[in-house]
This record gives structure tokens, sequence and C-alpha cells, in this order.
């Protein structure tokens, strides 16, 4: 990757935003009524400089997220049976790499649209990707297998907390009848479709780690290519080999996953389901004589349904010290593998925050922004296909957050039918979507790009046609959604 190539893109899109907010009246919105304040509401030259630095500080949870994360598997490569876990793997697909690609695409699509949040998925993508890369495929076929799989999960949402569990809890605000299982038949169908088209997508561009050399005879005559294998480092992974077992470490992974899976999915706004709440203010309660014994014990530790970023990180950290003790890895090895691996993770957590940076300058508006004003020009009092699919598409750009992107941007929407709010809620998931597969202000592809040191031009190159293909079998979803509805 040419150096600094995902800075240069985030410098010029941070720039092209720049020169947006002085040529775009500003304008805002309140219940669903648009008021222009009739001038740009510009930013300063010296908000160039301030504004990536506050985009750090304000998101400074992602990057502990990948730095803890990077830990994690520094911790693992001292235990010498990741390697063994990695290769043995790598050793059993090795005639059938591409059955092992398809279980991955189908594993974090699934996950991704069951899940809703990434950032618990995030956690299984170096281990997936070592993989493959084991099993000679190139570093953007494992980071679409990987990361891209879990966008397309996300634009064929089922149950999602971070996708339609968060639509739910907005429109289901302005309209009584929408639930999780609103279009719920629709979007299990648009899965399937987008998924398996995603998987022939990347069998017929598998590119694997293989070059072709001409190797010349001693007479100077050129004798036919011989296959070498182009050597590529694995990130976050280290040739440590032990004689342990490898069943610990699966099970305590596995279950930490699981763990966290259900720590970030809010079953009470999802299914109206409050049993983890409830046995959390139990537990919390619950004393000896007067001694509040767990809440002591335990202090600010949140309700299951209700943990984020970093609940995670601390999962993370204590999990990388019960595998410290099980695999008796000295502490002082452990410390040493958990730094290596932040290192490894810095770039990437440097440039995930930094991706946010578009948003941030948008949030630093107030409010009154010209994302408004675009969006008004193509909303109008009666619901529009077009309209919305363009006002989605432009506003998840600018907004890489779906949760405050869906609660700031549904309010051009909340003056339509209830069947209308069904579309447009389908509209916000799959264009959102589709613009985080491509888009420069997408925080975990920016980060997968730097993690596996893939030029985005050439992730550009590699995605959109299937982009172009998705895009068109969702407008003709909508419209028969609309048409059934």
């Amino acid at each position: 990757m040419k150096k600094y190539d995902l800075l240069k893109v985030l410098g010029i899109t941070f720039l092209v935003v720049f020169l947006m907010s002085w040529v775009i009246p500003a304008g805002s919105y309140s219940s669903g009524i648009y008021s222009s304040t009739e001038a740009a509401a510009p930013l300063g030259l010296y908000d160039l400089v301030r504004l990536p630095f506050i985009s750090v500080a304000t998101f400074i949870q992602y990057v502990l997220l990948f730095l803890a994360i990077g830990g994690f598997y520094g911790v693992l490569n001292k235990t010498g049976v990741y390697t063994k876990l990695v290769e043995g793997l790598a050793k059993k697909y090795k005639n059938n790499s591409k059955k092992f690609m398809i279980i991955t695409v189908a594993l974090f699509a699934l996950l991704s649209s069951l899940v809703g949040t990434l950032n618990v998925i995030l956690i299984l993508v170096p281990f997936f990707v070592a993989v493959l890369l084991k099993l000679g495929y190139s570093k953007i076929n494992a980071l679409a297998s990987t990361i891209g799989a879990m966008l397309v999960g996300q634009i064929g949402s089922t149950i999602g907390f971070g996708t339609w569990g968060y639509l739910t809890i907005v429109f289901g605000q302005i309209v009584n009848n929408f639930t999780m299982t609103t279009l719920i038949l629709i979007r299990v169908i648009l899965l399937i479709i987008i998924t398996a088209l995603f998987v022939i997508l990347i069998s017929k561009k598998s590119v694997f780690k293989k070059e072709n050399v001409e190797v010349k005879s001693k007479k100077g005559k050129e004798k036919p290519a011989e296959i070498k294998e182009e050597k590529i480092d694995i990130p976050l992974y280290n040739e440590v080999r032990s004689d342990k077992g490898t069943l610990p470490l699966i099970i305590i992974t596995v279950m930490m996953i699981i763990l966290l899976m259900i720590g970030v999915y809010n079953l009470t706004y999802t299914f109206n389901i409050s049993v983890l709440e409830d046995f959390h203010e139990s537990l919390m309660s619950a004393k000896i004589g007067n001694y509040e014994i767990f809440s002591n014990i335990l202090g600010g530790a949140s309700a299951l349904g209700l943990w984020g970023n970093y609940d995670i990180i601390t999962v993370l950290v204590i999990v990388s010290l019960v595998i410290t003790w099980i695999y008796s890895i000295k502490f002082t090895d452990a410390i040493d593998g958990f730094v290596k691996g932040m290192k490894e993770m810095l770039a990437p957590a440097v440039y995930a925050s930094l991706s946010c940076i578009v948003f941030t300058a948008i949030l630093n508006m107030s409010g009154a922004d010209f994302v408004n004003t675009i969006v008004n020009q193509f909303v109008g009092e009666d619901f529009n296909l077009a309209g919305t699919t363009v006002s989605t598409l432009v506003s998840s750009f600018f907004y890489n957050d779906f949760y405050t992107l869906v609660a700031t941007m549904s309010s051009p929407f909340s003056v339509f039918d209830e069947n209308v709010i069904q579309i447009v809620a389908l509209m916000f998931q799959t264009m959102y979507g589709l613009v985080m597969l491509i888009a420069p202000t997408s925080i975990f592809l920016i980060a997968g790009l730097s993690y596996l040191q893939v030029p985005y031009k050439e992730w550009v190159k590699y995605i959109y046609k299937y982009l172009l293909i998705i895009f068109g079998i969702v407008i003709v979803v909508s419209v028969i959604a609309n048409m059934m509805i």
C-alpha cells in the first residue's frame, strides 16, 4: 500500500466537506418541518487543524477498542497454541479453501444480521484473516470475506440491535406498529440474495499469494515461468508453538464472544424483554446484612444488554488475564505480548477515529447544517422512493454512526403514514450499509484497509460492481415491498 494512501483519502474527503460548508446554506428540521438559515455555516480555517484532534478525542473509544483487540491477540500469540489453531484450520481446508471462505462470509454476514453491533464481531476478524492468508488468499480477499461480509450483513439486517433495533427505537415512537419483525420476510430474503452474490463476487475475484517468475538457464534462454510463493506477513500472528491443548482457548474465546453478544444486545428495546436488566437490578441490590455484596464487588458493571465499547474493552483485558493464568504465561511475557499487539493495531485504531472526522464536523455545526439542506431538496411532502433513496445515501455518508443518523434524519419522514415509514426504514438500513462498504467515512472499512494494508483505490475497483448490482436489487425489493404493504 502506498504510504499515507488512506490519510490522503481522508484529508481530501474532509477538505471537500469543508468547502461544502462554505457554499451550501445551513438548515434544520423540527417536527418534520425544514427551516433554512438562508446562509452557510462555514467551518473556519482553524477547524481544519482542530477537528482532526477533536475526532480522535471524541471517538477515543474506537482507538481503545482496536488497541484492546490487538493486545488480546498479542496474548494469544504468547500461548503458543494460537499458532496451532490457525495452522490446524489451514491444514484442514488446504484442499478446499473455497469452502472455508464461504463459511467465513456466511458466518460474518449472519452474525452481523442477527446481532447488528459490529464492535463484537470485529474481535473475530484477525483470527479468520490469519487462516485465510494461510490458505493463500490475498489480503483484499481476506478483507472482503470478514469486514466486507460484516457490512453486507448490515445491509440485510434481520433482528440486529445495532441496525433494525435502532430503527425500532426511533420509528417505533412515530408509528405504533413498527417492531423488530416489520418487513422481516423481505429482509431475510434480501440477506440471502446479497450474501450469495457476495460469495460469487469473492469466488470470481480470488487472488492467491503467488507470483510468476521467469527463470533463465545458464545459456540465457528463458525457461517456463515458475510459481513462487509470495511472502506476506500476517497481522497479529506470530508462529510460536506449544505442546499444550487448544481446547481451553477455544472454550474461553467462544464463551467471551457469546457473553459480549448478549451484553450488547438490548432485549428490552427490541423485544420488550427485561429479564437481564431485572436480574442485574436484583443482583446489585442483594445484601448480606446491610452490605450490598455484588454492588461493591462488581462496582460500575452495567446490566447485560446495556454494554458498550468500554465494557467490551474491559472483558477483553480480563479474558487476556485469564488466558495468561490458564496457559501459565509469565506476567511480563503477557504484558510484552499485549503491548506488541497494541502497537500493531495502533494505525488501524487511529484511522478508525479519523474516519469520523466528517461526522465530527457535522456535529460541530450544532444542528443547522448543509446536510439538512441537501436532504430537503429530495424529500417532499409526499413519499418519493427516488428522493428517499438519494437522501438516505447522502446522509449516511455524513453520519457514520447509525443511531445518530436515524435519530437525526428521521424528522423529514415523520410526517408520512405508517406504511411509508416501513419503506423509509428499509432504505435507511440498506443505503447506510451500501455507503459503509465504500465510503471513506466507514469506520470498519477504513480500519480494515489500514489493518491489511489494502489501498483504498484497489478496494473501490474490487467492490463497485457488486454495489451497483445490490443497489438495483434494493430498489426492486423496496418497490415490491411498497406494493405489498
